[in-house]
């Protein structure tokens, strides 16, 4: 057997053949024992899993009941609202005013938003940086212009209200209507959105309250639901009392006066238990049940201006895992994580059930959009300042996440890499992470070409202190003397300046790089004064005669006669 295959095959069988008859019975057992073993470990697993399914196929069915349930209450009460509201002048009065008065505070509310200042320059308590505090509004018009034109697109055609689509500054993913139109979506909440189908259905949701009413029948439900128990309460004690009646004369006629009271007291309870049964009090949650509504019309509303409504629910997951992380991100538009859970499955339901057609037939034309390359560029920067108020807040995962985000959309942003070297040198705990925000940092000094950062300068002396290497010391007190000088000259220009620059010079510096320019910077207003007084006057030019064919004629100017 020169061939090592088959060197290899007798080898084998020689030491098959030369084993005892027990050794290869007990490893054959032992196999056996082992496979049932595997098996019997297997259907355990199975099983429990079927268990474990048929428990959770359990839950979403009873939500799902309870849900249908509260839309036919809640259905039902805003009918009886409307129809007490046509029907009843008090009530129809009452509503009104209170309606009124509400538009007045939200009114009052869309003028501070509109009116205040935006920016406040505020300093930390170390008194070494310079921090801007944005107050209401996000001072970006860009960012502002894209959502507003985004809401515009989705409003539906029929609709005789006017709205507005605006964003403000706030971590705490957060989205709201005022009954004036006005529809207000934070910096916290677009920072989790990927795509502009996500954007499109959340503004959607919100612009579903006014659309459908909801300020209104705010003020109308409290009541309407008290009229409608009171009158439910008279149904149950007539029914009580025609069973009582009945009652009562059948006892008399099979037992005379003892039979008609005892007949007269099964006939009320039967006769109030059969009006409880159909004449059922309304207990109802209208928040919860509106928030449903809302969520129905954003999906169809959205699906019908073609987006891609299969990124709902992956928004809903990532809201799961954000709130999972920081409670903090439940005060706003997510709710609790069970209300998450809720809203992502009946989304998921409605889309693989009473939408599937349409979604498939976009889908298959090809006109579903979801991802746009202009929605990651415009928001790069809003992650980054969404980012740097988070970190602020303390709300690290966040500020860390956004500014992540922020660096890879524009890594040409010196403000963006710079507080992303802080995050990173705030919360890092390996050597890995640390030196991720040193190369940060080295990265924002060679990005900040307008030296707007003075504070880079003193974290960069900072972290070569940190390193204890005395070859570092002298470019720690370069970068110190680099600080100080920057910083005097920030405040120096802020202070001479700020009367007469755009409060939001920042951002507008940030659409200079975007276009190429990096260098250019605000001149001094005393150098503009000194300009100004040093350039020649330049005398109006007189305007040139109209030619005789082109004058009007007096005949031609009169008013035409009022009717």
């Amino acid at each position: 057997m020169k061939h090592p295959f088959w060197r290899v095959v007798a080898l084998l069988l020689t030491f098959l053949f030369t084993l005892p008859t027990p050794q290869l019975i007990a490893m054959a057992q032992e196999a056996q024992d082992q496979s049932q073993s595997q098996s019997k470990e297997e259907e355990k697993i199975r099983k429990a899993e079927e268990k474990r399914n048929k428990k959770e196929e359990e839950r979403k069915r009873k939500e799902s009941d309870a849900r249908a349930r509260e839309m036919k209450k809640y259905s039902n009460l805003t009918d009886f609202a409307l129809d007490l509201y046509a029907s009843n002048s008090q009530f129809r009065d009452y509503v009104d005013d209170c309606y009124l008065d509400l538009q007045r505070q939200h009114a009052s509310e869309a003028y501070r938003l509109n009116t205040s200042h935006t920016r406040e320059v505020l300093r930390t308590e170390n008194d070494g940086e310079l921090l801007i505090i944005r107050r209401a509004l996000y001072d970006n018009p860009r960012v502002q212009e894209y959502v507003n034109r985004l809401g515009q697109q989705i409003v539906p055609e029929d609709s005789d209200k006017l709205y507005t689509f605006k964003v403000t500054v706030n971590p705490i993913p957060e989205a709201h209507t005022l009954s004036t139109g006005t529809v207000l979506i934070s910096t916290g909440m677009i920072s989790l959105l990927d795509n502009e189908a996500q954007l499109a259905y959340v503004l959607a949701h919100e612009l579903a309250h006014v659309y459908k009413d909801h300020w209104r029948l705010k003020m109308m439900l409290p009541i309407a639901e008290l009229e409608y128990n009171r009158r439910q309460e008279e149904k149950r004690l007539l029914w009580a009392s025609l069973f009582g009646l009945a009652g009562a004369g059948i006892g008399a006629v099979a037992a005379g006066g003892k039979g008609a009271a005892i007949g007269a007291g099964a006939g009320l309870l039967t006769g109030y238990a059969v009006g409880s049964y159909y004449s059922q009090k309304i207990g109802l949650d209208w928040n919860v049940a509106q928030e449903n509504e809302a969520d129905d019309f954003a999906l169809r509303a959205t699906l019908g201006k073609s987006f891609d409504i299969q990124e709902v629910p992956r928004l809903y997951t990532a809201m799961a895992q954000v709130a999972g992380v920081d409670n903090r991100t439940q005060l706003g538009f997510l709710g609790s994580r069970k209300r998450i859970r809720e809203r992502n499955e009946y989304a998921q339901g409605l889309i693989n059930g009473a939408l599937q057609a349409q979604y498939q037939e976009g889908l298959s034309s090809n006109k579903l959009k979801g991802v746009s390359p202009e929605f990651n560029l415009i928001m790069a920067e809003l992650k980054r300042d969404n980012g740097i108020e988070a970190f602020y807040y303390d709300m690290f995962q966040m500020a860390r996440k956004n500014l992540q985000q922020s660096v890879m959309m524009r890594s040409d942003d010196p403000l963006a890499a710079y507080y992303y070297a802080r995050v990173m040198k705030q919360v890092g705990r390996t050597k890995e992470e640390l030196e991720l925000a040193q190369q940060s940092l080295l990265k924002a000094i060679s990005l900040d070409t307008r030296q707007e950062i003075p504070e880079i300068q003193l974290h960069r002396a900072l972290m070569l202190m940190d390193s204890k290497d005395t070859n570092s010391n002298s470019e720690a007190i370069t970068s110190l003397k680099n600080y100080i000088t920057a910083y005097e000259r920030k405040r120096a220009t802020m202070q001479a300046n700020q009367p007469y620059v755009p409060p939001n010079l920042d951002v507008l510096y940030g659409y200079m790089r975007l276009l190429g320019d990096k260098t250019w910077t605000a001149p001094n207003h005393s150098e503009l004064q000194k300009a100004s007084m040093s350039a020649p006057v330049v005398q109006p030019q007189a305007p040139a005669p109209i030619p005789a064919s082109q004058q009007l004629s007096p005949n031609s100017t009169r008013k035409p006669n009022r009717p």
